[in-house]
């Protein structure tokens, strides 16, 4: 049975159709990555690194850390059916708490709160309830990293024998770093420019909000059953009209038949 790999970040906005169609041919749409935000989100995870209570002053006594920038494989995992699946992926941040447990916690830039008499509320609390896969699948994955040397070595980008073997010792130790033991906290921040902090040059003041989600892993991991029965099936669901990237493969189909 084919063992599959889930990346968290996947799990919030599930197309039935696109992710069996990738899952099971490879067939992905071209991503095109902005550099500017990748540029804010290296910001951003800086700014609160260190002291916790730089998120939320009422989180208990803990530090958050980097979890590297870099993706880590988990061990093979069982599904509620017992079906095997692995995670990979990269976190932005982890709180190691006093008390030996540890949190959590995934930045977003985006509105939550009332601006210019608009309401953003409802809307948060819909991207609240989309990204909460995505950070149980971010726990399970730093409480259950890859630390099978052969396996690290073959998913090493090095290409010699001495630097794959470094790359390894490497990885071991970042691993060592960022383990957890127990998920305590959950978090989402949600960050937004506030204002334009002056006219000689562009200079931007930003607000951020914390909100803690609930873990439940139990509920989790029927969503992830879920996901692996369509994964699983024999044949792909019907495409999501819905969904940008099934009505442009529908399209593109449609046009090369015509020709």
């Amino acid at each position: 049975m084919k063992i599959y790999t889930i990346s968290p970040s996947e799990l919030s906005y599930v197309c039935d159709h696109c992710a069996y169609i990738g899952k099971n041919f490879n067939l992905y749409p071209k991503m095109i990555s902005a550099g500017v935000t990748q540029t804010l989100d290296s910001m951003e995870k800086e700014y609160f690194l260190g002291d916790v209570k730089k998120i939320d002053k009422n989180i208990k006594e803990g530090e958050t850390i980097d979890p590297f920038n870099i993706s880590f494989f988990s061990k093979i995992l069982k599904d509620n059916k017992n079906r095997l699946f692995r995670i990979k992926g990269k976190g932005d941040a982890i709180i190691k708490f006093e008390d030996g447990t540890s949190g959590i916690i995934d930045y977003k830039t985006s509105k939550f709160k009332e601006k210019n008499g608009k309401d953003f509320s409802k809307d948060l609390e819909k991207k609240i309830n989309e990204y909460e896969p995505q950070l149980h699948g971010y726990s399970l994955l730093y409480s259950n990293l890859e630390t099978d040397e052969k396996f690290l070595a073959e998913h090493s980008r090095a290409k010699k024998p001495d630097s794959i073997k470094k790359s390894v010792e490497e990885t071991l130790k970042k691993i060592k770093k960022i383990t957890i033991n127990k998920t305590s906290l959950l978090g989402l921040v949600f960050i937004y420019p506030e204002q334009l902090k002056n006219t000689d040059n562009i200079s931007i003041d930003f607000s951020f909000k914390f909100t803690e989600v609930k873990y439940d892993l139990k509920n989790f991991m029927k969503v992830l059953t879920k996901y692996l029965d369509i994964l699983h099936d024999n044949k792909p669901p019907e495409p999501n009209g819905t969904c940008e990237t099934c009505n442009y493969f529908v399209s593109a189909g449609r046009m090369a038949n015509e020709k």
